[in-house]
């Protein structure tokens, strides 16, 4: 009886230094940033190519500066630029009047692209609610599941979305994520880009289009049975880093 307490009660001294208890969600969150380069891109420009417009971001001691450029081919070269100060649109370099509906939306449609470029960085902003849910196995790999909901103050415009994020349990990668602004949709990582140690990740975009309703926490289940058919696919190219 004295054994098994003992035996007992340093199993569970061991199990709570080696974190049987569950994961940290920020630190999982973390170190996937750090997995990505996306810890040591504070001061730097980086430059990417989304469909048919180039993106520019700039984060510097908490300003943050986002451009979109492409060219139409009625109106000529229109760029688009969100920052600390508001939304922008110029055309052929003139300041373009714009309503606060057109304004909203421009500004929405170049925050999401580079929101979503940006995962997991992201994850750390003020609004983020980040809480470790389980371990799961996905392609004979373990997973650590984690849900992210967003407080409403200084949550833009995903504070009343769900996200869900899988986690390789050895390096932290975040190979998928589940999301339901706009409807259901999960995303598999379909191969990175890198320059000077950055890494952005591209993905199939897919959907749940069986009849039977599955929580979007269970989507992985779907992928892992092929019960998901692709959207789209997000792919990012020609990434370049510079001071």
């Amino acid at each position: 009886m004295r054994r098994s307490f003992i035996y007992g009660f340093f199993a569970v001294f061991a199990c709570t230094l080696l974190g049987c208890f569950g994961e940290n969600a920020n630190k999982i969150i973390d170190k996937s940033i750090a997995f990505y380069g996306m810890d040591k891109i504070e001061g730097k420009t980086i430059e990417f190519d989304f469909r048919e417009k180039h993106f520019k971001v700039k984060k510097h001691k908490g300003n943050f500066y986002y451009e979109s450029s492409y060219r139409d081919d009625s109106l000529g070269l229109v760029k688009d630029k969100l920052s600390n100060h508001g939304f922008a649109r110029e055309v052929n370099g003139r300041l373009m009047p714009l309503s606060g509906k057109d304004s909203v939306k421009f500004a929405e449609s170049l925050n999401s692209v580079v929101y979503f470029a940006f995962l997991p960085l992201k994850l750390k902003d003020e609004a983020v609610q980040a809480k470790f849910l389980r371990t799961v196995q996905i392609k004979g790999s373990d997973y650590l599941q984690v849900e992210v909901t967003f407080a409403k103050e200084n949550g833009g415009d995903h504070y009343d979305d769900t996200f869900y994020f899988w986690f390789d349990a050895r390096d932290k990668s975040m190979d998928y994520f589940a999301y339901s602004k706009g409807g259901d949709r999960f995303r598999a990582g379909n191969g990175l880009i890198r320059d000077k140690g950055l890494y952005l990740q591209n993905y199939v975009n897919l959907e749940n289009k069986n009849p039977e309703k599955t929580a979007l926490k269970d989507y992985y289940k779907l992928f892992e049975q092929d019960k998901l058919s692709t959207l789209s696919y997000i792919e990012l190219r020609n990434l370049k880093v510079s001071d």
